[in-house]
């Protein structure tokens, strides 16, 4: 009850907690209005990435909607109020009426003298006229922001994947509680909710809240005897944030000021009336951020656009309110934080979708590696094992070195964006080498620049020396398939390997193909696809056709990659496997993700199709009892 001064975790601890938590098949996780309300905010990939994740969990019966939190948002579509939730930066009238005004207030100072010193070519009235064509030429492009933030469309999808999961509970008997209760409460000071005792309608709203969260628990507890409440409201009457937290250095811990990011954690006399009405003190409170950055480090690849979406929003916000210090990461002369413990953890990639076809054009273009050719890279030792690798010296590359190594969406990003200034930059090939892996650890942390980078490698690459550009490149490609210590990992960090190694096919890049299958040699027999091979693999999937009374399923009955089973029947005790538990439905797309992802072949590099064929987003059930297991083409590999 006396509650914490130093929270002994660090950040990557406290959200792998989190995300281990919302994982564990005996954690009931409790939704806030304001989760509900943020997805107004997102775009639709981001969406549907959270209603994958969440109908996983409802699947399992542990989502959670208290009937509270459906009243507050009824109270949005009954007053035809939804369109409050979205994101004004989101909405393109917005844009557009930004740059009418500029326009209106070129028009009564921009004369001829200003436009000669602006080194505009033209009169006054031809920068007008260009300057009006150019704001109506957005119109085509800012058409696609309508249709991704239509409130009728998300509003459907809430009742479509959420709806099962209100708690039917009796509002009357809460409300009649909260008001009996509630201002001896809220005058004590006594959580959750006293910060809205000023407020006119809805002020116990909090207080019903807990105490619907106070009686499923409490009914729940043999089978879910731990509890995730989601919420974004971080006020003081429902967490805390302690003053100090620790950083791991080095593998050393260390204690540090508990902020950039600020770890809050459920107030403790909340903790201590859940453990009396429940029996038990397992409540945890993360807003989603946190969530999500935890999920990233279990499962990049199913939260890349979610992931996104939540930086770019907390971006925004931070820039909407200039008077706060927005949460922009840990300070540099730290950010060796937990690089150790980090790179002892299994990271699935992230990948942002681009255009298939030229990424498969790229990779069509054949490089004749001669075997008996020396590779001409070369990196330091303390490069090809970066664990040991010193960023201490006071250089530009060093500084963004150390901010990717923070481990911290918020000091990563400007970092990327900064790697542009790197181009007259007197600096060891080395380094670079460093950069390139540091680069793609981040991106397979779900960092949203990161993302962007590897996304679009081939042209970032074009704005870097040439000789750079390799280097930096033979960095990433090394990441992929080498750990911090430089030994092979057992399993390639592969998820966003797709767009590197179509990279490394082009002619410019010839030496970091030489060097990448110089490093794998001895590692070959353990993989099915080598950098530079032009091999296409197939996969074909046989569905079956079920029509039951309501609906018409979809099952999956076969996977075969050319010509290899990959289903397995397994025992009922088996649990189903992670990509399934992380969609709830598979589809072909995910199908192919997968196998690329677990046998570490690019995604160009496979064709998938399908009997009967439907399209790559139609989803599907995976009958239980059988699991995707692409690992089966290993072994028969080896058999062979």
């Amino acid at each position: 009850m006396f509650g914490l001064n130093i929270i002994d975790k660090t950040v990557d601890e406290h959200v792998r907690e989190i995300a281990n938590l919302a994982c564990d098949p005996t954690t009931l996780i409790f939704l806030d209005t304001n989760i509900i309300a943020y997805l107004y905010k997102l775009h639709d990939a981001a969406r549907q990435e959270f209603f994958g994740w969440a109908e996983s969990v409802i699947r399992e019966e542990r989502l959670v909607i208290p009937a509270w939190a459906a009243t507050e948002y009824l109270s949005r579509v009954r007053s035809k109020n939804l369109d409050t939730y979205t994101a004004k930066s989101k909405e393109p009238s917005q844009a557009k009426k930004a740059l009418d005004s500029l326009h209106q207030s070129a028009s009564l100072f921009v004369d001829d003298s200003l436009l000669t010193k602006s080194s505009f070519t033209g009169d006054r009235q031809a920068y007008l006229n260009e300057f009006r064509a150019t704001i109506d030429s957005l119109d085509k492009y800012l058409k696609v922001f309508a249709h991704q933030f239509d409130t009728g469309v998300i509003h459907q999808q809430i009742q479509d994947y959420l709806s099962s999961s209100i708690l039917d509970s009796d509002l009357t008997a809460l409300c009649a509680r909260a008001a009996s209760e509630g201002e001896a409460r809220y005058e004590h000071r006594l959580p959750p909710g006293f910060l809205d005792g000023h407020k006119e309608e809805n002020t116990f709203g909090d207080l019903i809240i807990w105490y619907e969260i106070l009686e499923k628990s409490k009914n729940s507890t043999d089978k879910f005897p731990s509890v995730l409440f989601i919420s974004n409201d971080e006020k003081s009457d429902w967490v805390y944030a302690p003053k100090l937290r620790i950083h791991a250095i080095n593998d050393k811990r260390k204690q540090v000021n508990n902020s950039n990011p600020e770890i809050k954690i459920i107030d403790p006399r909340l903790t201590s009336e859940f453990r009396r009405n429940t029996g038990h003190s397992r409540i945890c409170i993360s807003n989603l951020a946190f969530l999500v950055e935890g999920l990233s480090r279990v499962s990049a690849s199913n939260f890349s656009h979610l992931a996104a979406a939540i930086q770019v929003n907390i971006q925004e916000a931070a820039s909407e309110a200039p008077n706060t210090k927005p949460d922009t990461g840990v300070n540099l002369e730290i950010a060796e934080n937990e690089q150790a413990q980090q790179n002892n953890q299994p990271t699935s990639g992230a990948e942002i979708e681009h255009t298939e076809a030229a990424e498969a054009a790229e990779a069509a273009e054949k490089i004749e590696v001669a075997e008996a050719k020396p590779c001409n890279l070369q990196y330091d030792q303390d490069a090809l094992q970066d664990k040991h690798y010193q960023a201490d010296e006071p250089t530009e590359i060093n500084e963004i070195i150390r901010a990717l190594k923070s481990h911290n969406w918020y000091t990563q990003n400007p970092a990327i964006t900064n790697i542009r200034k790197l181009a007259s930059e007197d600096t060891t090939p080395s380094a670079w080498f460093v950069l390139g892996r540091n680069i793609y650890q981040a991106a397979c942390g779900n960092s949203q620049k990161a993302m962007e980078f590897i996304n679009a490698l081939d042209s970032r690459l074009e704005h870097i020396q040439p000789d750079n550009a390799k280097h930096l490149l033979a960095g990433i490609v090394f990441e992929i398939y080498f750990d911090p210590e430089g030994d092979f990992r057992e399993k390639p960090k592969f998820d966003y390997a797709s767009k590197p190694l179509a990279v490394i096919k082009l002619e410019p890049y010839s030496e970091v193909l030489e060097f990448i299958n110089s490093k794998l040699e001895p590692h070959k027999g353990k993989l099915i696809y080598l950098p530079g091979d032009q091999d296409k693999r197939h996969i074909t999937a046989r569905l079956s056709v079920v029509n039951n009374e309501e609906k018409e399923e979809i099952k999956l009955e076969s996977v075969l990659l050319n010509g290899h089973e990959l289903l397995l029947n397994i025992s009922n005790n088996t649990p189903d496997s992670e990509w399934f538990l992380w969609t709830g439905r598979l589809t072909l797309e995910q199908i192919r993700r997968q196998i690329s992802e677990s046998l570490a072949i690019p995604k160009w590099a496979l064709s998938i199709d399908s009997t009967p064929s439907i399209p790559l987003g139609t989803s599907f059930t995976l009958p239980r009892g059988r699991v995707l297991n692409p690992e089966r083409a290993l072994n028969l590999t080896e058999e062979a």
